[in-house]
């Protein structure tokens, strides 16, 4: 378990372990989306560049959620995709991260919040601070969990 503090001061609890992330049901996801061995992000039309995420919906799974956010984020459809950990914040907001692996890479849906989308061959490492990427991305949350999804086989081309 890693636990700091985000870029708003609230404390993070991080695990990669799934004997904890079962025990903790999520209302939010993160994607880590590789197309052709590359990670795919959005950049939002105000906070900048992210990953694909949001809240799960009444009635739907983290799974599911996590597959149409990709898809409203990004127009892609995926062909692979598995949980790889857990965050809660302030005790209170719990998040889901997968990894996936696209199958098909197309336009962003109409009506996005998402002003297009990034492909980077080598992810970004070092983003904490930089004003082109969001603030969501300032913690600690993205570095660990980008070495876990990086590792993973949905990232190899």
């Amino acid at each position: 378990m890693h636990a700091f503090q985000d870029d708003f001061g609230l404390p993070v609890e991080l695990t990669f372990d799934p004997l904890e992330y079962e025990q903790h049901e999520a209302r939010h996801v993160l994607i880590f989306p590789f197309w052709q061995g590359k990670l795919l992000f959005t950049r939002h039309r105000t906070r900048g560049i992210e990953l694909p995420g949001g809240k799960i919906e009444a009635g739907e799974t983290s799974l599911a959620a996590a597959v149409r956010e990709v898809y409203e984020e990004t127009g892609s459809v995926l062909e692979g995709i598995e949980r790889i950990g857990q965050y809660r914040i302030d005790h209170s907001m719990v998040k889901d991260i997968y990894v996936a692996r696209v199958q098909h890479y197309a336009d962003i849906p109409s009506g996005s919040d998402v002003a297009e989308t990034i492909l980077y061959d080598k992810p970004p490492t070092d983003v904490k601070g930089n004003p082109a990427f969001s603030r969501l991305l300032y913690d600690d949350v993205y570095p660990l969990a980008l070495v876990r999804a990086s590792a993973h086989r949905f990232s190899k081309e």
